[in-house]
């Protein structure tokens, strides 16, 4: 259920006009420093308002002594300052009006029960005044639809649908680099850090309500309440996929947890019974949690656990059935309408079965066809495609190949000619496969014959996004979870 006053509150987080910079710095290192140069450097477009007595301009920007020096309305206050000067803080932006923060400062409940104190005293401060934060003891948020973003890493996300609940400031970030190198869109960003006022929940419930969010990506140390959590997550897994990795799931780790964000880890057990009941989907990694959700960001649903496997070799077909058959996905035997097809296009060894072997043939007509075959086949609610993208890279193994054995050194412009052309060929395929998969409604994944030609997200103007991962498993893996989140939905 939508709170009304608390997602206005975080509007003003997360898509704030005005921001104060509380202890802002021109000193690299500081805090103030990071969050200060991140936001600019993000491309903010809104009021950027450094305040800090001792300064009078920071980044070529004024600065102000005090919230109270600055004229009209502040929506956000990002807090830098010491722990012991924040309760004041917190004051001064109420007083101003100020209903949303940001507390980067760490020094409360992560290192005791002096901390604790000063953390229940803050809260406090925060919920006589109106005034909603996220922190202490965070990295900050990111806001990618309001080019905003405040964290104390350098960071450059991309604009796309993919919310990222963190737990673990350093491992939110670096799940954000991550998704940049990998072309996967980001939308909202939340380092909770102690959650001493806004929780998990809180966050949760506002990423279900935002539209700009498509699905959520979750790492998670401990929570308080588990009731609260299970009926918010509930809601929200019936509109949008929710991914989950919990840290803590051995005694150190949940030692660790303890003393890192002052959060009481749990079973382990308990929360994979809880993630189960709420359809939200447990991985087990960093990576696999990013690559799962950031999947689910751009990819449709399948409707069944049938795929489709088209393969350049019989090898890469033979590796991804099994795995296939391993994750308890059904690989439906080729209809006789497609084998006739295939038989008057393929030479007579080909195998006539699913996977469909395409036995090496280059014709990249034909490639397109075997697709097209496979994402209009009623038998099939997802397809996987190995070998067609990733060739780039052989061919210039060729060619230098050539070059060591020839007399007469390749000239660079014949090399980039054919570089150019298989580029061609490669984004025709990826095109062709993200108008099937708008079309049919069917996810179509890649799997890249090298490594280095596999960009996870590849937009395609007018038809949205596909994906090319590195291996076989990978693809079955993302499919996997599809799978098992379209059941959950099948039996709400």
């Amino acid at each position: 259920m939508k709170d009304k006053k608390l997602f206005h509150n975080l509007d003003l987080m997360f898509f704030p006009e005005t921001i104060a910079i509380i202890g802002a710095s021109d000193v690299p290192g500081k805090w103030g420093f990071l969050l200060t140069s991140n936001i600019l450097g993000g491309g903010y477009k809104g009021k950027v308002l450094p305040v800090n007595p001792n300064k009078k301009s920071i980044m070529g920007l004024n600065v102000y002594s005090s919230l109270q020096d600055i004229p009209g309305d502040v929506d956000m206050a990002v807090i830098t300052i010491p722990a012991k000067g924040v309760p004041d803080i917190l004051k001064d932006c109420i007083a101003k009006g100020i209903r949303a923060a940001i507390v980067i400062t760490s020094g409360f409940s992560e290192i005791g029960d002096q901390g604790a104190k000063l953390e229940s005293h803050i809260s406090e401060i925060a919920s006589q005044g109106g005034l909603t934060f996220i922190g202490p003891n965070t990295m900050g948020i990111v806001s990618t639809h309001n080019s905003l973003v405040a964290v104390g890493a350098p960071l450059s996300p991309i604009k796309g649908g993919l919310g990222i609940i963190s737990q673990s400031g350093n491992l939110g970030t670096q799940i954000i680099q991550w998704a940049t190198s990998k072309g996967i869109g980001v939308s909202i960003y939340a380092g909770t850090g102690n959650e001493a006022l806004l929780k998990t929940n809180d966050i949760l419930s506002y990423f279900g309500y935002r539209g700009e969010v498509r699905a959520i990506a979750l790492y998670i140390e401990g929570i308080d309440d588990g009731r609260v959590f299970m009926e918010s997550v509930r809601e929200i897994t019936k509109v949008k996929p929710v991914v989950a990795l919990k840290g803590g799931r051995t005694i150190t780790g949940s030692k660790a947890a303890k003393s890192h964000t002052g959060s009481m880890a749990g079973s382990f057990e308990v929360y994979s019974a809880m993630f189960k009941q709420t359809g939200v989907i447990q991985v087990d990694s960093p990576s696999e949690l990013l690559n799962v959700a950031g999947a689910l960001s751009v990819l449709p649903i399948p409707k069944s656990n049938r795929v489709g496997i088209m393969s350049l070799g019989g090898g890469w077909g033979v590796v991804t059935a099994d795995e296939c058959e391993s994750a308890g996905l059904e690989i439906p035997s080729l209809s006789d309408d497609i084998i006739r097809d295939l038989d008057t296009r393929l030479p007579d060894f080909w195998n006539r079965g699913n996977p469909i072997d395409l036995v090496g043939e280059p014709d990249p007509d034909l490639h397109i066809h075997a697709l097209n075959l496979l994402a209009r086949w009623d038998r099939v609610d997802s397809i996987i495609a190995l070998g067609i993208i990733g060739q780039i890279s052989f061919y210039r193994a060729t060619l230098a190949i050539q070059e060591r054995i020839s007399d007469k050194r390749f000239r660079q412009e014949a090399i980039e000619s054919v570089i150019e052309a298989r580029s061609d060929i490669e984004r025709r395929f990826l095109t062709e496969m993200a108008r099937l998969q708008k079309e049919t409604s069917k996810p179509i994944i890649a799997v890249s014959l090298a490594e280095g030609d596999a960009e996870f997200v590849t937009n395609i103007d007018g038809y949205g996004s596909v994906i090319t991962l590195s291996t076989p498993e990978e693809a079955v893996n993302i499919i996997k979870y599809m799978v098992k989140y379209q059941r959950y939905l099948d039996n709400l």
